[in-house]
């Protein structure tokens, strides 16, 4: 079944098919198991001027993904879902063949895991939960994150501009 993008509020389907006509506004693909976070996430990004698909499961990223690579600027993936792990569904989204960066969020990250996800070129991963001002620096990511270099983006933090969070090492 799928949902009015515009009006997906907690609890009602997910976005199921890919977005429509490619446009100039950042194509955003949000892949998280808690609706409410989908919500504000997707709400705030289309505020922004962004297209935005979400789904509640990795087999649905996967599906509209493989479908259409090149759809997405941006991948918003949780560390957890109920179908997949999250370093297993980076892994498979990586093995398409499109340029999109991924950004994991998670509201606990062991050093270790976060580091998996950045030697498997995570552009950024993110501590839950996110407010306004990480949402934008999310949404700067392709002006901020180039080559292998890799942010990890703290609770309640507000840096502004482009320097880095923190670098993982």
């Amino acid at each position: 079944m799928e949902a009015d993008p515009k009006s997906n509020a907690p609890g009602s389907a997910s976005v199921r098919s890919p977005l429509p006509t490619k446009t100039s506004s950042p194509r955003i693909l949000c892949a998280d198991h808690n609706p409410y976070f989908r919500y504000f996430v997707s709400r705030f990004l289309r505020d922004c001027g962004c297209e935005v698909a979400d789904v509640a499961t990795a087999s649905e990223a996967l599906s509209l993904v493989r479908e259409r690579p090149d759809d997405y600027d941006l991948l918003i993936v949780a560390d957890w879902l109920p179908d997949m792990d999250g370093v297993e569904l980076f892994q498979m989204l990586r093995s398409i063949p499109c340029a999109t960066r991924i950004v994991v969020t998670a509201s606990e990250l062991s050093d270790d895991r976060r580091g998996k996800y950045e030697s498997l070129g995570a552009s950024l991963v993110v501590i839950t939960p996110v407010g306004y001002s990480e949402l934008l620096r999310i949404l700067k990511l392709p002006l901020m994150v180039s080559g292998d270099e890799h942010r990890t983006l703290q609770r309640g933090d507000t840096t502004s501009g482009s320097a880095p969070v923190s670098s993982a090492s």
